[in-house]
């Protein structure tokens, strides 16, 4: 071996060809720029437009709901509501205020109509329009909507809804009542329809 291969700074240069040797180390990650955020722009909206979205949260309805109440899809009145749209055909924003309108006195009647009942009351009358008995709790919390241990916290007087909740778990009862009464139906005639058929023969 010659006097080269012997010398320490050659042996790393063999061991190490392409890196650079340092004494000092940096320990620190590199930091990228700060790229500041431009604020967002805000929405310009036309007065009816702002009007058609107040409406919706003042009825506590979701774009689905909303659009389903008005007959439009969800695209056209997100189109409303993010101003995407020049201008709000006159019909939708008369529905829309009929909506406003017949929800507030929705509010005034449900605010009567449960004032002074208590849940267990509140709870008896929807199971007996839903021909459900009151112990039956996973059906009943089924058929309103919610859940077992929200269910049993109404029943021992733990928490009440909110007016708006009730009136919801109200128009679940009423979904609930008329779909138990097609089933019927349906089972009553398919019913009719084997004994008629054992009857031919």
């Amino acid at each position: 071996m010659d006097e080269h291969q012997r010398h320490p700074r050659f042996q790393v240069c063999l061991t190490h060809p392409c890196v650079r040797v340092s004494d000092q180390v940096s320990l620190e990650n590199p930091r990228l720029p700060r790229i500041e955020k431009k604020p967002p722009t805000p929405r310009k909206l036309a007065p009816e437009q702002q009007e058609l979205i107040d409406i919706r949260k003042q009825c506590n309805l979701s774009q689905a709901q909303f659009a389903d109440e008005l007959g439009i899809g969800v695209p056209r009145l997100s189109s409303y509501e993010h101003g995407r749209t020049g201008s709000i055909p006159e019909w939708i924003m008369q529905a829309a205020r009929a909506l406003a309108q017949n929800q507030g006195l929705a509010q005034e009647q449900a605010q009567k109509r449960f004032a002074g009942l208590d849940m267990p009351e509140i709870l008896t009358r929807w199971g007996e329009r839903l021909d459900v008995p009151y112990e039956d709790n996973r059906r009943l919390a089924a058929l309103l909507g919610t859940t077992v241990p929200t269910l049993t916290r109404w029943k021992n007087g733990l928490t009440r809804p909110r007016l708006q909740s009730l009136l919801f778990h109200e128009q679940m009862v009423e979904q609930a009542r008329l779909k138990l009464s097609k089933q019927a139906e349906c089972i009553d005639g398919l019913a009719q329809d084997r004994l008629d058929g054992a009857s031919d023969t």
